[in-house]
């Protein structure tokens, strides 16, 4: 059985925001079925990633006094994210406003990694030890791996 590393929360999720990054890349060029196949692969990610980090990153975010106040701005733009990927699951890739809303998407998950790579993470590398960052990736890990089902099922319609 191979052993699996462990990883520090703030590497666990800079990982995620580039694929994510990547996939938009992807999907800017791709059109149909294979745009629709991208879209997916965002959806599945971006709502994982939101889930996981209310779970387990922003309670430990809120331990601490130089990292509380990040929480509540986090949660609102992992809302509105969620409520654009809901709005373009029940749309086709030739629906013009699917261009549309997946920039409008695009546009939204940028800001919030932005905002959470610099701000949010300046502040945490500032208040946490190397051990509670270690820690806090595994929690996040297995976290994700748990809910990983439920968030694929919901794409399923």
């Amino acid at each position: 059985m191979a052993k699996t590393k462990a990883t520090d929360i703030l590497s666990l999720i800079e990982a995620e925001h580039r694929q994510v990054e990547q996939l938009f890349v992807k999907a800017e060029k791709a059109k149909g079925s294979k745009l629709y196949e991208y879209f997916s692969q965002i959806y599945k990610i971006l709502s994982l990633h939101s889930r996981t980090e209310e779970l387990i990153f922003y309670p430990a975010l809120e331990e601490y006094e130089e990292t509380e106040q990040y929480v509540e701005e986090a949660e609102e733009e992992h809302e509105e994210i969620s409520f654009i990927l809901e709005e373009i699951k029940v749309l086709r890739p030739n629906n013009p406003e699917f261009s549309e809303k997946m920039n409008e998407l695009k546009e939204v998950a940028q800001y919030h990694l932005e905002q959470e790579e610099g701000e949010i993470f300046t502040a945490v590398r500032e208040c946490m030890d190397e051990q509670e960052l270690t820690e806090l990736g595994e929690e996040y890990q297995k976290a994700k791996a748990e809910l990983k089902p439920e968030v694929e099922a919901a794409l399923s319609f």
